[in-house]
């Protein structure tokens, strides 16, 4: 409920309630970080673990912000198994919230790479370049 006030004959609306509730885009974040961060938690996700996330993950990230993007492809770049719907979604976003991930990431299949990389810009090939332990076949892609 808004209190108003009438101040030197302009009417004020008090509306700090409003303050306590999420934004639409920041629960959004929220919901994003918490999935990323209940998969990180899995040690070995089962297939099913797989799905579901992909699932789930998709719909947050596209709705999240910039910033929750970066560090959802931040903190998937350090797991071991991601499914790959996932890597390649992170993976064809702006250069901004893929490179750690295009990186550092371990779960990123050579196809998603190769096709990353065929994509996108010079700017997503530099970023693979840059990884440890380039494969044969992406090499080639690269050249």
């Amino acid at each position: 409920m808004a209190i108003m006030f009438c101040v030197q004959g302009i009417i004020v609306t008090d509306r700090f309630r409003e303050l306590e509730r999420p934004q639409t885009g920041r629960l959004k974040d929220v919901v994003l970080m918490a999935t990323v961060t209940g998969f990180e938690s899995l040690r070995f996700p089962r297939k099913s673990d797989m799905k579901q996330f992909a699932e789930l993950f998709e719909p947050l990230f596209l709705g999240s912000s910039n910033e929750a993007r970066r560090q959802a492809a931040a903190a998937l770049s350090q797991c071991q198994q991601i499914p790959e719907t996932v890597a390649a979604l992170i993976g064809g976003m702006p250069i901004a919230i893929a490179a750690i991930f295009l990186t550092r990431s371990k779960a990123i299949a050579d196809r998603t790479l190769i096709t990353i990389i065929r994509e996108r810009g010079p700017e997503h090939a530099a970023a693979i370049g840059r990884r440890p332990n380039l494969s044969p076949l992406v090499v080639d892609a690269l050249v």
